[in-house]
């Protein structure tokens, strides 16, 4: 009897950490100069373009770009940084997303560096047409639905201190679960108090100078999270309600 109320207890608090794991909502990670942030713009219901400027102040420049998308999923595509001080090519490699084919979720893509926060799940890959998305141009696109935090991917090019770099991307969107705010904008945060992917945290964030590290460390709470739910998260989608 000792040993069944030992376990259930065991139980009762692996489940109230799990809990509180799944409860997180995580604001973008710092880093460097930020450039642009969407939040308050609204929604994206078709491919737009955005843009952003930067003036290099070393020999080299990280450009990381973040998503969180609680209820549903961003298309992200044909993103490019160009000096207009002196004409340049793009120095993005694959900022069309089209080397090296379909990669697994939190996988990164080839030529750029992945990085997640630690505990968000439905992270984001490169890949072809699915769910309603579709690639801006070519044949693959990074697809992201960061949830209760955000995930990312950057690169890092040679700059020539005092010149200024546009930051060029395509963004769609698509809202599986259909929660929104009153304002129908992209928010850092979630705000409707919902867990998961009934939270109504949407955006997009760039930042310019230092990159993120290639990895978040768990906290505890979401190693044991990932402990008891690893089978079960296998085959967990979002799906609209």
């Amino acid at each position: 009897m000792k040993h069944l109320t030992k376990y259930a207890l065991g139980a009762v608090v692996a489940m109230a950490i799990v809990g509180s794991a799944g409860a997180q909502n995580l604001p973008p990670p710092a880093s460097g100069l930020l450039v642009l942030d969407l939040a308050g713009n609204p929604y994206d219901t078709t491919y737009k373009q955005y843009t952003a400027s930067f003036v290099a102040t070393t020999t080299a420049s990280t450009v990381t770009f973040t998503f969180r998308h609680d209820p549903g999923f961003f298309a992200f595509d044909d993103a490019s940084v160009v000096d207009t001080t002196h004409a340049s090519a793009n120095l993005l490699v694959n900022g069309n997303f089209e080397t090296g084919g379909t990669t697994t979720a939190g996988g990164g893509s080839p030529g750029w560096t992945y990085f997640q926060q630690a505990g968000v799940t439905f992270l984001g890959f490169q890949t072809m047409a699915t769910n309603g998305l579709s690639p801006h141009g070519g044949s693959y696109f990074w697809y992201d639905g960061a949830t209760q935090g955000y995930d990312g991917i950057d690169q890092t090019f040679a700059t020539t201190v005092g010149d200024t770099y546009q930051i060029s991307f395509w963004l769609d969107q698509v809202n599986v679960n259909n929660f929104t705010n009153a304002t129908n904008t992209y928010q850092q945060l979630s705000t409707n108090g919902n867990p998961g992917t009934d939270g109504n945290g949407i955006d997009v964030v760039v930042y310019a100078g230092n990159g993120l590290p290639p990895t978040g460390v768990p906290e505890p709470a979401t190693m044991l999270l990932l402990g008891v739910g690893l089978v079960g998260l296998a085959g967990v989608r979002k799906f609209k309600k």
